[in-house]
Parts: C-alpha cells; structure tokens; sequence
C-alpha cells in the first residue's frame, strides 16, 4: 500500500472536469427531452394543431435546451475553479487529506 497526501488540486483541471461531466450528462438528458418533444409536436399535430406553430416551439425548446447546456457548463466551469480554491486554501491551513493507494494485482 503506498500512502500519499492531497496537498493540492489543480483549479483549472478541476474546473474542466466538472463542465465536461456536466456538457456530457447534460447531452444525455438533451437526447432524452429532443425525443419527448418530437413525441408531443406528432400527438399535437394527430390532433390537428398548427403545424407552423408547433415546428417553432420545437426549434425553440431545442434551442432554449442547448444554450441550457452550453450555460449549465460554463456555470460548473465556474463552481469547480472556486471551489478548487477554497480547497486549496482549507488545505493550507487545516493540511492534507492522506490517500491510500493500493497495486492492483497482475499489473
């Protein structure tokens, strides 16, 4: 078992983590809600409502849902630096946080 000490956390690669987690789960659920309003715009069109009408409020969701994703990444690009610095400074007062790491086998 080899024993480290966390004394530090890089701001930036924190903060680029947290918005590639972000971007990334963000796309997933962007998926998920592009399918679910594809769905709604057909049952609303079987009903017999404006087609124009309803091809603009798509093309406005997706496009109110992908600036969402862009923001929401940005916005956790953000909280990760600040927090990354926080941590840096709580560290340099309080010490490290010992970090344990184990070889796996066979490599």
């Amino acid at each position: 078992m080899h024993k480290v000490t966390l004394t530090h956390i890089g701001v930036v690669s924190l903060g680029r983590l947290l918005a590639i987690w972000t971007f990334v789960i963000g796309l997933i659920s962007l998926v998920l809600y592009t399918v679910l309003m594809m769905l709604m715009a057909l049952i609303g069109l079987a009903a017999g409502t404006d087609m124009v009408g309803t091809f603009i409020g798509l093309v406005i969701g997706l496009g109110m849902g992908v600036a969402g994703l862009v923001v929401s990444a940005i916005i956790m690009f953000i909280v990760g630096a600040v927090s990354a610095i926080v941590y840096n400074i709580v560290l340099g007062v309080g010490g490290g946080i010992d970090i344990d790491f184990k070889e796996r086998a066979g490599e």
